[in-house]
């Protein structure tokens, strides 16, 4: 018997795949791994012989794509106790390491731009008047790289 779905269900599954391959650069099908585990993570993971099923794809292409996964943090392996089968869950940690490297790449984009700010002060560069651009802009990363990380904190903290 054929399980229908969700027309809805598809369409976010769809768009979600999209949104993996534009943010990762992740490769269509990996997109689809990572968002497959990603709404089945209520359960105790997912196993490579459902991801080669339910996915449709090769064997080598699913391995490849469960080892790019791991790699970046997002993804883990397990084996259940009296069972061979290799599962995969989320990484329960990934928001933080991702929010974490967002946070890195803000405070180095803020430590760049007050240096930039010491040399338009000094009228050694010109700023073709974008003072008051360039102050907003600080402002903005200063209050993200907060924001981020106290939310990375309180993810700490449900760990």
């Amino acid at each position: 018997m054929q399980h229908k779905y969700n027309p809805a269900l598809i369409d976010l599954f769809q768009d979600y795949c999209a949104h993996h391959e534009l943010v990762y650069h992740f490769s269509p099908l990996t997109a689809q791994i990572y968002t497959y585990i990603m709404f089945n993570n209520n359960r105790d993971g997912v196993t490579f012989d459902e991801l080669v099923e339910k996915l449709s794809a090769s064997k080598s292409s699913v391995s490849t794509s469960l080892n790019l996964l791991i790699s970046n943090n997002q993804i883990e392996h397990f084996n259940k106790i009296d069972e061979r089968k290799r599962f995969f869950r989320l990484n329960s940690n990934f928001l933080t390491i991702r929010l974490q490297l967002i946070r890195d790449l803000l405070e180095r984009e803020y430590n760049l731009n007050l240096r930039m700010e010491d040399f338009l002060e000094s009228g050694e560069l010109n700023a073709q008047n974008c003072e008051q651009k360039m102050k907003l802009y600080l402002d903005h990363l200063y209050k993200s790289k907060n924001q981020l990380t106290d939310t990375i904190e309180k993810l700490k903290s449900t760990n």
